[in-house]
């Protein structure tokens, strides 16, 4: 006998599995809309809605050490069983959505409040890139339910340091719900979101399509604008990237960075080893 279908009244009011389930709601029906478009994006850049098992099998081992049932397991991230021992054996690849929902799951030691620490790399990363893609740190922060300055300090703080581990688990699923989307069609004026991806083009921070899953949270991996020492290079070499690896022209490389067209020819004529042209 095959597991019971989830009925829609398991989930929220805006959230696209209970869309799936027969809810035509406004709520739900804008949340299926945006799961649709930011799926589009991933593909025009080249990345998947697929993910490896990697960092969910690694959550899944924390949470079996610290005592959870593998049925608690199935039940709290509503995957099946199959989906699960999957997932521990590393095999094939397992949808965004349901690794969110894995490493949202959390022990007693991860609460708030608890002890548990982790590197700091993955967070300070996954904030900079959101900040370089317009997201301001007051929008960030009323998301997570935190104070801005708390974002501020962590955007801020060396990749050296430690955090929470709770701080980590809800950082990654703050970025993995606005990877893709942009910011000026979720609430932020123009003119705001604009300033701030400035501010972190400044910074020498990347934003989301710079980045693979994996290098987030890999301290071994060290962006190419850590090495350049300017502002104008590390444009010039992101722009590089970004036209070669989406096709895109000089145009729509800056927008995708925060700066004008005029800015990117600049550094390219600074920086020649970065000029690059895209056929159209």
């Amino acid at each position: 006998m095959g597991r019971p279908a989830i009925p829609a009244e398991a989930f929220d009011h805006g959230d696209p599995r209970r869309y799936r389930r027969g809810c035509k709601c406004r709520p739900c029906t804008t949340a299926v809309t945006a799961e649709v478009r930011r799926g589009r994006y991933l593909r025009a850049t080249g990345r998947s809605l697929l993910t490896t098992t990697h960092r969910a099998a690694r959550h899944v081992t924390r949470l079996r050490a610290a005592g959870m049932p593998d049925r608690q397991i199935m039940t709290d991230a509503l995957i099946s069983e199959n989906v699960l021992y999957r997932i521990v054996r590393n095999e094939g690849s397992i949808h965004r959505s349901t690794e969110t929902r894995v490493l949202a799951l959390k022990t007693t030691t991860d609460l708030p409040g608890s002890g548990s620490q982790t590197s700091s790399v993955g967070t300070v990363r996954r904030l900079r890139a959101l900040a370089a893609d317009g997201w301001t740190a007051t929008e960030l922060a009323h998301r997570c339910g935190r104070h801005k300055q708390f974002i501020v300090y962590l955007q801020n703080q060396a990749e050296t340091t430690t955090v929470r581990r709770w701080v980590a688990d809800y950082v990654t699923k703050l970025y993995t719900e606005l990877d893709g989307l942009k910011p000026e069609d979720h609430g932020i004026a123009p003119h705001i979101a604009e300033r701030t991806r400035t501010r972190a083009a400044s910074k020498g921070w990347t934003g989301t399509a710079y980045w693979d899953d994996e290098a987030f949270d890999d301290p071994d991996f060290t962006p190419a604008v850590d090495e350049v020492g300017t502002r104008r290079a590390a444009v010039a070499e992101n722009a590089n990237w970004i036209m070669r690896t989406s096709g895109l022209d000089r145009a729509s490389a800056a927008a995708r960075l925060g700066v004008s067209k005029a800015y990117i020819d600049h550094a390219f004529r600074d920086h020649p080893q970065y000029a690059i042209e895209v056929a159209a």
